[in-house]
């Protein structure tokens, strides 16, 4: 085996027979299957743990993703500007978004924002970037009349769901409204 090369659940479980019949022998095992001392006894503790579970690849990704610190207007702004000027890099949007909203946001953060406004923009469901002009009005004019919209929809609670049916009806009025040929 090389040295960085991944071993699956059945290799795995032969180095843990091949280190028990050979006495248990730490370096003798990951010279013979070209793994560090840290990944051996990581295993050895986690089939200690688990006696019955095969020694399967776990997930490096985080179990919870980071909540969005920006508002649905700063968002607006930000696609906005990104309609205006398509050229600009995060560096000058976060410069023009602080100078419109007046709040200080990160590069990091404008290009969190940049990031999911392209796989899928929340205002408009438009992805790759692409924009529909209508949509991001109307979601200015929402925001006018003080409809908040969160970019993420809360979970169902009974109180609020009339009140949400009815935001919902509005919008609808509203994009057959925009949608229809003049």
């Amino acid at each position: 085996m090389s040295p960085m090369q991944q071993l699956n659940a059945r290799q795995r479980r032969q180095m843990m027979k091949w280190h028990q019949s050979h006495g248990a022998n730490v370096p003798a095992t990951c010279a013979q299957f070209g793994v560090s001392r840290a990944t051996l006894y990581r295993w050895l503790a986690r089939q200690a743990a688990y006696p019955g579970e095969p020694l399967r690849a776990q997930s490096r990704r985080p179990h919870t993703k980071r909540a969005p610190t920006w508002s649905r207007g700063e968002f607006t702004r930000l696609c906005d500007l990104t309609m205006a000027h398509p050229t600009w890099g995060r560096g000058r949007l976060t410069a023009a978004l602080t100078a419109q909203t007046g709040t200080s946001r990160s590069p990091a953060t404008v290009g969190r924002m940049l990031a999911r406004m392209r796989a899928k923009c929340p205002i408009c469901r438009e992805r790759d970037g692409r924009h529909d002009q209508g949509q991001h009005v109307l979601d200015k004019a929402i925001l006018q009349i003080g409809l908040e919209m969160p970019l993420v929809p809360p979970p169902p609670d009974p109180e609020k769901t009339a009140r949400h049916r009815e935001t919902a009806a509005i919008v609808r009025e509203a994009q057959a409204l925009i949608r229809r040929p003049r």
